[in-house]
């Protein structure tokens, strides 16, 4: 791949300690050139969204490592180490604690109390600088816990604070909701765990034409069958929190054609139609994109147990992310560079239409 800078969408999944495996892809997307302009994110990937959009220091990348690092959190005596998952489930020093007293447990919303991770975000995120015109737009999203609707908060409609990034992780019911202009929200991946649609909804024409778009996955749809009780609870998990926006299309390649089909209509019908007026019409040619998604695939051996936050864990996922991500891009390189190259070129001409300044698109496999 080409040295200079390339601007892509980043989605980010939820996924609690896994959100270590998301790092360290974008460790190697950063390597390679591209830089995000639009991240969404929902629960652990707004978090990690934010850091990349307004690290309080250094390079976003390295901060985000940084980050999950200072996460680090195991069992003070190595003998017990086995046991960090019980260990942690009794609060993370730097990211959520047991409330003060178990008394009454039963009449509180949740099992913790989610301050600590403010000290965290205000230790790794700049607000000033996330919410500033000239940063990349950040969208993460959160469930309405009256309506069960999801709700959408960009810095570019809102000023985000730590609460939207609170809102966006507080699963129930470990978390307790957070409230936000008298409405509460849980986790945003209660409603959809991979807000692919949610970066759709907010491109121009220019970028459904010409913006590469990775989505970092951290639950797998393929699976075995349990053989033992934490077996089971990683395969529940796996399928509540998998990415399900292709199920939509009935697979990958349904997903590809069918946005392929899109950029044909658009070619084709004429540009005096009435139906090109019809807001039902950008909608639905906003879709384009599909074909301009490649995926980073989950590694199941490194994505278990989402609450297992062990420096040696962290690592691990780390790596496999790096690695996932490097595999992932180096075999979609051509078709990544096509769309970024047509995208360098339609920038230096001006374009008339922009939809259809270009016969054919590059597509993910």
């Amino acid at each position: 791949m080409e040295d200079k800078t390339k601007n892509v969408g980043l989605v980010l999944q939820g996924g609690g300690a896994l959100g270590a495996y998301e790092a360290g892809a974008i460790k190697r997307i950063f390597e390679l050139g591209f830089r995000p302009e639009i991240l969404t994110g929902t629960s652990i990937g707004a978090l990690n969204a934010a850091v990349l959009a307004a690290p309080t220091y250094g390079e976003a990348h390295e901060t985000l490592q940084d980050m999950w690092s200072y996460l680090g959190h195991e069992h003070p005596f190595p003998l017990f180490q086995q046991y960090n998952t019980a260990y942690t489930s009794l609060g993370h020093p730097r990211f959520f604690k047991l409330h003060g007293s178990m008394f009454g447990m039963s009449r509180r919303p949740s099992i913790y109390d989610i301050s600590p991770a403010l000290e965290t975000m205000k230790r790794f995120i700049d607000f000033d600088r996330l919410n500033a015109p000239e940063s990349p737009t950040v969208v993460v999203t959160a469930t309405n816990v009256m309506s069960g609707e999801i709700e959408r908060f960009s810095n570019r409609t809102h000023t985000l604070r730590p609460e939207h990034i609170m809102a966006s992780g507080a699963l129930p019911p470990s978390f307790p909701p957070i409230e936000i202009d008298g409405e509460h929200y849980w986790d945003g991946g209660l409603y959809d765990n991979t807000p692919i649609q949610s970066l759709i909804r907010i491109l121009d024409e220019h970028e459904i034409a010409h913006l590469p778009i990775f989505v970092i996955e951290l639950f797998g749809a393929l699976g075995d069958v349990p053989k033992d009780l934490h077996q089971s609870i990683d395969r529940m998990t796996e399928l509540v929190y998998e990415d399900k926006f292709w199920k939509t299309f009935e697979g990958h390649d349904e997903a590809y054609a069918f946005a392929e089909m899109l950029w044909e209509l658009e070619q084709d019908l004429p540009a005096d139609s009435s139906v090109r007026q019809k807001a039902a019409f950008a909608k639905l040619m906003r879709l384009r994109a599909i074909s301009h998604i490649f995926t980073i695939p989950a590694e199941r051996a490194a994505l278990r147990n989402v609450i297992d936050f062990s420096p040696s864990t962290i690592q691990k996922r780390f790596e496999s992310g790096y690695k996932a991500a490097d595999y992932a891009l180096e075999k979609n390189a051509f078709r990544i560079n096509y769309i970024v190259h047509n995208r360098t070129q339609s920038e230096r001409v001006d374009a008339p239409d922009l939809g259809q300044s270009h016969s054919r698109r590059g597509t993910a496999a």
